[in-house]
């Protein structure tokens, strides 16, 4: 969409083909404040869909949402990735969820890059304990093998 314009019938195609893309179509007539936290963050999604851009910058767009709120979250990134052709950029400090759901994973402290990488590649002590000043277990996920990490016991 254009900035400080009225919008055109084009405008209005992305708009309509973003709240379908999320499911949020029944939503766009009812107030942020009405809103669940996941609906609030799928309509936050169709917004930035709409503008179509290739690129979907997110900053944790799962966060406080309940298991099943933050599994539909994702489900629905990894739909716009793959059916958009659009690259997710998503920063979250939930491990598990970044190892799930990401092709690469970029690992930073104190503003320094100290892993960029597959998955896998990141689900070793060494690498998460200089993260996090703390160690982890690692646990393989049931339905998709993908290691995952547990901190340790205090």
């Amino acid at each position: 969409m254009r900035t400080f314009s009225f919008p055109r019938r084009e405008d209005e195609a992305a708009v309509q083909e973003a709240l379908d893309m999320t499911g949020t179509t029944d939503l766009a007539e009812r107030g942020l404040a009405t809103l669940s936290g996941g609906e609030r963050q799928k309509v936050s999604i169709a917004a930035a869909l709409a503008q179509q851009t290739r690129i979907l910058l997110l900053d944790e767009p799962a966060a406080f949402l309940d298991p099943g709120h933050e599994a539909d979250i994702h489900r629905l990134l990894a739909k716009i990735n793959r059916e958009r052709e659009l690259t997710v950029v998503s920063v979250t400090h939930d491990i598990n969820s970044a190892v799930l759901m990401s092709d690469r994973i970029l690992a930073l402290k104190d503003g320094q890059k100290l892993f960029f990488g597959c998955p896998g590649e990141l689900m070793h002590n060494e690498i998460l304990q200089r993260v996090y000043d703390r160690p982890f277990q690692f646990v393989d996920h049931p339905q998709t093998g993908r290691r995952i990490v547990v901190a340790d016991a205090p």
